[in-house]
């Protein structure tokens, strides 16, 4: 089967009612750990061709706006071709663990008026998680200030997400950074420290890290080194069984041996892998101290 056949005909969706509630299935040349070119591409396009109020009016329409645009990334992900999205099963322990956050935050300055929470995500890919938990902070910012920045280093990925971010109506929200590697490290610590003095506060609040597996623990000691990681940081890791990020995991759990943070493993299934689940984790850890 030619690689691009298992996309579809973007231009129909508007057509057929798109997706997951036709009960189309995606070709198993494109089901889960499938790679093809041009597949980011042709998820843009879907959600393009699925939004059908191309300028929503602000408020409850920018939030639905958001909430229809994953639902356009989901369908593409479960009818067309697999992708490496969070998904909506992790994508509930994300939010779930965001919201830990949230609340713990208010509750540390019940009296205060101007309290800011910042969120930083390593690997933004499509945008996906961005979104996510863009939304979720946009309903906060009633009783708070908050920011979202995301790290991307794939140049093509970085600009796909960004227009995902547009059509959420989320770029007030969330900021998509532009890191890049001098053939020994990434700018990571340097692009993400820059954008937090651009922020209502420089202490990393939450911090979603899915991006390189081989550098999670090594960009986490990193930011733990900058002293943007503080007592009450919350860090949620994908992937940590799938992908057998060991020395992640072995580091978090030395770091909970010595009293610096508390942190367990949910176990839960690769994203988009129904019928064929696959199982996989997500660590969650939460610094009682400083590092």
């Amino acid at each position: 089967m030619p690689a691009m056949e298992c996309f579809g005909d973007s231009s129909s969706d508007d057509d057929d009612g798109g997706g997951a509630s036709s009960g189309v299935k995606r070709d198993e040349s494109c089901g889960v750990l499938s790679f093809h070119p041009n597949t980011e591409a042709s998820l843009l396009a879907h959600v393009r061709n699925s939004m059908n109020d191309p300028s929503p009016s602000g408020g409850q329409a920018n939030l639905q706006r958001a909430s229809d645009v994953l639902q356009a990334i989901d369908e593409f992900c479960t009818t067309r071709h697999w992708m490496m999205h969070v998904g909506p099963e992790k994508g509930e322990i994300l939010l779930k663990a965001l919201q830990a956050a949230l609340t713990a935050k208010m509750e540390q300055s019940p009296s205060e008026s101007n309290v800011s929470f910042v969120v930083v995500e390593l690997g933004t890919y499509c945008g996906y998680a961005s979104i996510l938990m863009g939304r979720a902070l946009r309903e906060a910012s009633t009783t708070m200030k908050c920011h979202l920045l995301s790290a991307e280093i794939n140049r093509q990925y970085a600009e796909v997400s960004m227009e995902m971010v547009r059509l959420s109506c989320m770029e007030d929200v969330i900021s998509v950074l532009q890191i890049s590697y001098d053939g020994h490290e990434t700018d990571l610590v340097r692009v993400v420290g820059d954008a937090l003095k651009k922020c209502p506060a420089s202490t990393v609040n939450f911090l979603f890290i899915d991006h390189d597996k081989d550098s999670y623990k090594s960009d986490l000691c990193k930011l733990e080194a900058s002293g943007v990681i503080k007592c009450g940081t919350k860090v949620v890791a994908d992937n940590v069984l799938f992908a057998g990020i060991e020395d992640y995991v072995g580091y978090v759990q030395q770091r909970a041996k010595d009293g610096v943070v508390a942190t367990r493993t949910v176990p839960c299934n690769v994203e988009y892998s129904e019928g064929n689940s696959m199982q996989d984790g997500v660590e969650i850890t939460d610094y009682l101290r400083d590092p």
